[in-house]
């Protein structure tokens, strides 16, 4: 099989809001109408509802209650209410699939964002430009359950057998689902540094500084609840080189934090 198969299947894929897909746009945008995105916002119930649940949660501490998304807007700002619509989006596009857990997907997919998040903001970085890296990290995973399901459930079960999972898709199908996520993410007009984001999970030394904020979200997931010092050493490998040392320690420090998914987020996307 061929990767471009995968997406011959047009029938099968997922298909995202026209909402969502305007908001992408905005990435490469310095002028936006903010009135005008709101009121387009509002045009998807289920989006909308959504978001005023998230921006009226604990998570932002907002003193009283938003009821609009112009307002969930002026007070989360843009960026962070754009993130909310377009993972909205994306984790709606998707129907259950035999055999294959969606709640513990997203569960993992939200916990990667959301540390990916955190790191951005001690990194310096675009904090909503990583949340969705972490979001669509192994969407490819899903696509593939989509689209071959059974072949999909037997690579699952060599995983949990200790198998590697891009090795097995590699050898079972031609490619793996991190191609996969790269591909839909084009396919969807995501921007290009978070599709080169997620192309580079692979790559040992990728050029990108977001590239390496994402691996270091999925290996700090991805370590026991108690890593021994080597583990986490290997971990903070995918630090930029020049990261200062006062990262590193902070990073130590709040680990237990920054790969604690908050349940509000989980309850609402999932």
């Amino acid at each position: 099989m061929h990767l471009e198969d995968i997406f011959d299947q047009t029938h099968k894929l997922p298909t995202i809001p026209r909402i969502v897909q305007d908001l992408l746009g905005t990435f490469s945008q310095s002028d936006i109408n903010l009135g005008e995105v709101a009121k387009r916002i509002s045009l998807d119930q289920v989006i909308t509802a959504k978001v005023l649940r998230l921006a009226n949660s604990v998570q932002f501490g907002v003193s009283r209650k938003i009821g609009s998304v112009n307002e969930a807007i002026i007070v989360l700002g843009f960026d962070t209410v754009r993130t909310l619509v377009v993972a909205s989006g994306v984790t709606g596009a998707f129907v259950a699939t035999p055999g294959f857990d969606r709640k513990a997907f997203w569960r993992v997919s939200l916990g990667v964002g959301s540390a990916a998040h955190k790191l951005a903001r001690m990194l310096r970085l675009n904090p909503e430009a990583a949340f969705l890296c972490g979001l669509l990290h192994n969407i490819g995973e899903l696509l593939i359950h989509v689209v071959q399901p059974d072949l999909a459930v037997r690579i699952d079960r060599s995983v949990a057998g200790g198998g590697n999972r891009v090795q097995l898709e590699d050898n079972n199908i031609g490619f793996d689902y991190i191609q996969v996520a790269a591909e839909l993410a084009s396919r969807w007009n995501f921007p290009d540094p978070i599709r080169q984001a997620l192309a580079d999970q692979n790559t040992p030394e990728p050029e990108s500084r977001l590239s390496r904020v994402l691996q270091l979200a999925v290996a700090l997931t991805s370590l026991p609840e108690d890593p021994t010092p080597e583990q986490l050493d290997q971990a903070l490998s995918r630090l930029p080189a020049d990261t200062d040392a006062s990262i590193r320690d902070a990073i130590r420090l709040q680990l237990p934090e920054l790969v604690t998914l908050d349940p509000e987020m989980e309850r609402i996307l999932s």
